[in-house]
C-alpha cells in the first residue's frame, strides 16, 4: 500500500503537467471548433525558451516561467493568424483545419530539429530539490521531491488564475459563451476574431508552461510535442472535451496512471497507458468523465 501511495504521490506532478496541455487543447476546440495540432509544438517551443532563458540569460525559475507563457502566447496567436485566419476568412475551417494544423505542426517541429538540432538538452538546477516527508504508512516514509511540489504548486496556482479569469472578467465570460454559440454570440455584438485570438494566446500560455515545468522535470529536444500533445488530447477526451475542470481531473488521472503503470507494471507501457484509457472513453462514455451532453432536437 505504501508504494501504491508513493507512486500516486509521483504521479501528481507528471498529472498537473498534462493537465496544462489538455486545458489549453479543449480551450482552442470548444471555442473555435478545430483540432490544434500546433499545440504540442507550442508545448516544445515553451520549453525551448525557458531553457534559453534559464541557461543562457541566466533568470530565475518564476520570470522565465512568466516569459515563456508570454512568448507561447505570441506564437500561438502567430499560428492562428498565419494558418487559421485565411481559412475561416474562406469559410473552410471546418473541411481545412485539420490538414493546415497538421502541416503547421510538421513545419514547426522540424524547423526546431533544424535550429536546436536534435540533441537533447537539460535545465539548469533552479533551486535546491530536496524530498519532503509528507507522512507514513506501516513505517514507509511517503515523500515528495520538493520540485514536483513546486510544479504541483505551479499548476494549481496557474489553473486558478484561469478560473477567475473565465469566471470573473467580461472575456472570459464572453469565451465561455463562444463556446456554446460563436455565431450567436458575434450577432450579439461581440467581436469574435479578437475572443479567438485570446483563446489562442490563453492555449499558448498553457502548452508554455507545461513545456517549461517539463523541462525542469526531463531533458527537452525538438520531437518532444508530438506525444505530448497526444497524451494532452487523451487527458482532455478522458476528463470531457469543453470542461477545464474534467481537463485538470483528466491530466491528474493520466498522470498517475503512468507512474503506476511504470511501478508496477514496465515502463515500456508507460506511453501507451493514456491511449488505452482514451480508447475505452470513447468506447464506454464518449463525452468523458465531465463532458457536456447535448440533446439533439428534431
Amino acid at each position: 500500500m505504501a508504494v501504491f501511495i508513493q507512486q500516486v504521490v509521483n504521479g501528481l506532478a507528471q498529472g498537473g503537467i498534462y493537465a496544462l496541455i489538455a486545458i489549453g487543447w479543449t480551450t482552442v476546440f470548444g471555442i473555435v471548433g478545430v483540432m490544434n495540432w500546433t499545440h504540442g509544438e507550442v508545448y516544445m517551443l515553451g520549453a525551448y525558451i525557458g531553457y534559453f532563458l534559464t541557461s543562457y540569460a541566466g533568470l530565475p525559475m518564476i520570470p522565465s516561467l512568466l516569459l515563456s507563457m508570454g512568448g507561447g502566447a505570441l506564437i500561438a496567436m502567430l499560428v492562428d493568424q498565419i494558418g487559421y485566419v485565411p481559412l475561416r476568412k474562406r469559410g473552410t475551417l471546418a473541411k481545412s483545419g485539420f490538414i493546415t494544423a497538421l502541416g503547421l505542426s510538421t513545419f514547426l517541429r522540424y524547423s526546431a530539429n533544424a535550429a536546436f538540432t536534435a540533441n537533447p538538452r537539460a535545465y539548469p538546477k533552479l533551486m535546491n530539490y530536496q524530498p519532503i516527508a509528507l507522512f507514513s504508512i506501516g513505517g514507509t516514509q511517503i515523500t515528495i521531491n520538493s520540485l514536483h511540489l513546486i510544479i504541483l504548486i505551479g499548476t494549481v496556482i496557474i489553473m486558478i488564475a484561469l478560473q477567475m479569469f473565465f469566471t470573473k472578467t467580461i472575456i472570459g465570460k464572453a469565451m465561455l459563451a463562444g463556446s456554446q454559440d460563436m455565431n450567436t454570440l458575434a450577432l450579439m455584438g461581440a467581436d469574435s476574431e479578437r475572443l479567438i485570438k485570446v483563446t489562442f494566446a490563453i492555449s499558448g500560455a498553457l502548452g508554455a508552461a507545461a513545456g517549461f515545468f517539463m523541462g525542469m522535470l526531463y531533458m527537452i529536444f525538438p520531437t518532444m510535442g508530438a506525444l505530448a500533445g497526444l497524451k494532452g488530447w487523451a487527458c482532455a477526451i478522458l476528463g470531457g472535451i469543453g470542461s477545464i475542470t474534467g481537463s485538470l481531473v483528466g491530466g491528474v488521472l493520466i498522470g498517475i496512471a503512468e507512474t503506476l503503470t511504470s511501478g508496477f507494471i514496465s515502463t515500456g507501457y508507460k506511453d501507451a497507458i493514456s491511449f488505452v484509457i482514451m480508447i475505452l472513453v470513447l468506447l464506454i462514455k464518449p463525452t468523458g468523465l465531465m463532458g457536456y451532453t447535448f440533446e439533439e432536437k428534431v
